[in-house]
């Protein structure tokens, strides 16, 4: 099938690109059931928002401790092997999750040693995942491979925790953490067979030299810090909302591990949407107002969510920010990549990982503490209108942001794919 005459879907032309995906496919899937069973685990052992905020805190700080330092390894070795090495890590840490809960073994302190560890090997594999991309799909189809892979994320966030609910209700906990350990072996075989090029790993560079030369960068592309400055204030004060849904689903909406599960994938339902109409948008269109609409759709659809009571208000409500999130977090991060030569690609997708998911531990302590006084509902709104008030006053200050654009992009070649050979699974 010639995947480049569909706008949409043209990073699919390439071959290793469709095999990440599809090993993707089924390995998010996974993930997204343990991440609701997770949750609600939490609420179980704990009935606690500060132990809700606490565990999402400390699955994010490592990203936030070490993040930089997986850029610069991303940005020095070999990809593909440090890819395959960070998801057979994580596949191992949900099986022994399974075991400790089907063991009637689990008790919380466990559950915040286990997500330290799989924060600490997502802020590895977060930069060597995005900055992988690219030597899939090469830098002209870019835009559309991030917009695509969000797609699929968000589209199994819509399956996930709808499965998830269901399994947690009829079978238990235990064998959702065992379905995702499983789900792994499908990225894990997608990466074998992929054939690319012989890795050239740059010399190593000093910890401290490499933190410089991305300043540097930053120093000369101010526009560059001002987008990282907006996506951060919004990674603290609005994408933490995810900590209290458990919360907000059962005490404000009054629904159960099945309503949980619904509402969550509500969120994925909206992302997948506005993932899929970015990919085509992101091909032929600039980039800014796709960022600034899906800044402004993300907040609103968030203050929705906290100021309703009516659970199906509240369904639309987290769908809007779903799509709203997912455009604005896939074009910061092709603003990112096509702005930035390669040789650094690897560490500034750790500071977007760091944002994205490294400010999140500050973010889900005050959202634990402000939860606990004023309610899930109206910390959730609280939050996300203090982040549209930071954002404006930027926005306001620097209206040149309005038009930065991709970097210049080589033009795509017609012929196939890079050359290719068989390569180590790593």
């Amino acid at each position: 099938m010639d995947f480049s005459s569909f706008q949409t879907f043209a990073a699919l032309r390439h071959r290793n690109f469709r095999l990440f995906y599809t090993g993707q496919m089924i390995s998010l899937t996974g993930s997204w059931m343990q991440a609701l069973a997770f949750s609600w685990l939490v609420l179980v052992l704990t009935d606690s928002s500060f132990y809700l905020g606490l565990v999402g805190a400390l699955q994010t700080l490592p990203v936030l401790l070490f993040s930089f330092l997986g850029g610069v390894v991303a940005d020095h070795t070999h990809k593909l092997r440090l890819l395959f090495l960070t998801q057979a890590a994580l596949m191992i840490l949900a099986l022994v999750l399974g075991v400790l809960v089907k063991l009637e073994l689990v008790h919380i302190w466990y559950l915040c040693l286990i997500v330290f560890l799989s924060g600490t090997v997502m802020a590895f594999d977060i930069p060597v995942r995005q900055a992988f991309i690219v030597e899939l799909v090469g830098k002209p189809d870019l835009p559309n491979a991030i917009a695509l892979n969000s797609t699929l994320f968000n589209a199994t966030r819509v399956v996930g925790p709808a499965v998830a609910g269901v399994l947690i209700a009829v079978v238990g906990m235990a064998n959702c953490f065992f379905l995702n350990a499983a789900s792994f072996l499908a990225v894990l075989l997608a990466l074998f067979l992929m054939r690319l090029p012989p890795a050239q790993p740059a010399a190593w560079t000093p910890f401290r030299r490499a933190w410089r030369q991305v300043l540097d960068h930053l120093l000369e592309r101010q526009e560059l810090k001002l987008v990282l400055l907006i996506m951060s204030a919004v990674a603290i004060l609005a994408m933490p909302y995810f900590v209290l849904l458990p919360i907000l689903a059962r005490d404000v909406l009054g629904a159960g591990p099945k309503g949980f599960g619904v509402i969550s994938a509500g969120s994925g339902l909206g992302a997948f949407l506005g993932g899929l109409t970015l990919a085509r948008r992101l091909q032929r269109r600039p980039p800014m107002p796709s960022f600034l609409g899906g800044l402004g759709l993300f907040l609103s659809g968030l203050l929705a969510l906290g100021l309703c009571g009516n659970y199906y208000l509240a369904l639309a409500s987290i769908c809007l920010a779903g799509f709203g999130m997912v455009t604005l977090l896939s074009t910061g991060n092709s603003l990112l990549q096509l702005n930035v030569p390669d040789e650094l690609r690897g560490r500034i997708m750790s500071l977007f990982g760091l944002i994205v998911m490294g400010l999140a531990p500050v973010g889900s302590i005050l959202y634990g503490i402000a939860a606990h006084y004023l309610g899930p509902g109206l910390t959730i709104a609280g939050g996300s209108l203090l982040a549209a008030v930071i954002c404006g006053v930027v926005l306001l200050r620097h209206p040149e942001l309005r038009h930065i654009r991709f970097g210049e992009l080589e033009t795509p070649e017609d012929t196939a794919l890079p050359p290719t050979i068989p390569p180590f699974r790593g």
